[in-house]
């Protein structure tokens, strides 16, 4: 299980009740995952001080890619690539260099590229693809679909077709944001599927704080009047694997 799946089913669990006679105070939870889009370690050792979970390279090689993340990858820390092909090649590449999760398109990835147990992947999906086909990536265990979202408030209609990306293929929704999102609109990002978000290039230390403050003003997610009409639209559990069977082994929390 790749590190970035382990930070997404943590912050999607819940605590339960305190057992106790006192309350004891708990920081409130964020809603998503934050990842950072860097294109350097520098960067990417900046954004994870700053307090995101994961970092995502930008990289037009598997090759450029693999030389930065020499320079932030550990067994504890989630450094994604992404790549517009995907190779083989490539793949033995990026794990040798330690990468957590890597983002490809669907069209240009090699399939025995696809290895989950050995890294995560996510793949890049929009509402352009077909319903078959989102069924048919729920068995393959990937960390999240990738979403490249346009700036702006979102439409009753992208919503809906955000929620058929998350329920059809039931995998969660790794989606970008521009900085001004508001904790309204994560949290209609959140209902919508979202797992995680995605900050872009060039976010510094200032706006990641930001965006984590406004991922933990969003509210927990409404319970439904009866359990006769809930109706799953969201993956409680990204990929089909068991979070609590591998649990995060350093017992850290956010």
């Amino acid at each position: 299980m790749s590190q970035l799946q382990k930070i997404i089913a943590r912050i999607q669990r819940r605590e339960g009740p305190a057992i106790g006679f006192g309350r004891v105070p708990r920081e409130q939870p964020r809603a998503m995952a934050l990842l950072a889009t860097v294109r350097d370690a520098a960067a990417a050792r900046a954004a994870l001080d700053a307090g995101a979970d994961a970092v995502l390279f930008l990289a037009g090689s598997a090759a450029l890619a693999a030389e930065q993340l020499r320079g932030v990858a550990g067994p504890k820390v989630a450094a994604g690539v992404s790549l517009p092909v995907l190779s083989v090649a490539d793949a033995e590449k990026l794990r040798d260099a330690g990468c957590d999760f890597v983002v490809s398109p669907l069209e240009t990835t090699d399939s025995a590229a696809v290895d989950v147990e050995k890294m995560g992947h996510l793949v890049v999906a929009s509402e352009s693809i077909e319903d078959n086909t989102l069924r048919a990536l729920g068995p393959l265990g990937l960390d999240g679909l990738f979403v490249q979202r346009a700036h702006g408030p979102m439409k009753l209609s992208e919503q809906l077709g955000l929620v058929r990306l998350a329920s059809f293929s039931n995998t969660g929704l790794v989606v970008t944001v521009d900085l001004a999102a508001s904790a309204a609109d994560l949290r209609v990002l959140r209902d919508s599927g979202a797992v995680a978000i995605v900050a872009p290039e060039g976010a510094s230390a200032a706006d990641i704080a930001s965006l984590n403050e406004r991922l933990r003003a969003v509210p927990a997610p409404r319970k439904a009047r009866s359990e006769s009409n809930q109706v799953a639209l969201v993956p409680s559990l990204i990929g089909g694997h068991d979070h609590d069977e591998e649990d995060d082994d350093d017992g850290e929390e956010d």
